[in-house]
C-alpha cells in the first residue's frame, strides 16, 4: 500500500469518525489505577448484603460470556474463569491440609498447587 493510500484511508476514518460512523479512539486503561479503584470500591461495598456471593456469580458468568468484537472469547472472561478455577483448587488444598490434621500450610505449597491456572 502506498503513503497516499495510507493517508486517504487514515482521513476516511477521521471522517467517519467525525460523523460518528466509526466509534472515537479509547484511552489505553491505566490497569493500575483499576485495580485499585475497584478494591477500594469492594472494600466499601454494603457489608449489610447478604447476597454477595450471588453478584459475584452473576458477575463472574457476565465476564465469562464476554466476546470481543470477532466474537471470540475475551482475555477478560479466560481472567474470570480462572479466578472460580483458582476458588475451586484453593479449596480442594485447603481440605487436604485439614485432612492431614494441619492448620497451616507454606503459601509456596499453595502456589505450586495452582500454578499451572496462573500460568495458563
Amino acid at each position: 500500500m502506498t503513503k497516499r493510500e495510507k493517508k486517504a484511508r487514515a482521513d476516511a476514518r477521521a471522517m467517519l469518525k467525525e460523523q460518528g460512523v466509526l466509534p472515537p479512539d479509547k484511552k489505553p486503561l491505566n490497569r493500575k489505577k483499576f485495580i485499585e479503584e475497584a478494591v477500594k470500591e469492594w472494600e466499601g461495598r454494603d457489608g449489610g448484603a447478604l447476597l454477595w456471593d450471588r453478584y459475584l456469580m452473576k458477575a463472574f458468568a457476565e465476564m465469562m460470556a464476554h466476546r470481543d468484537r470477532k466474537m471470540r472469547v475475551s482475555l477478560e472472561a479466560v481472567g474470570a474463569a480462572k479466578v472460580l478455577r483458582l476458588a475451586v483448587r484453593i479449596q480442594k488444598f485447603e481440605k487436604q491440609v485439614q485432612e492431614r490434621g494441619e492448620t497451616t500450610y507454606n503459601v509456596k505449597d499453595l502456589y505450586e498447587y495452582v500454578k499451572d491456572i496462573m500460568d495458563a
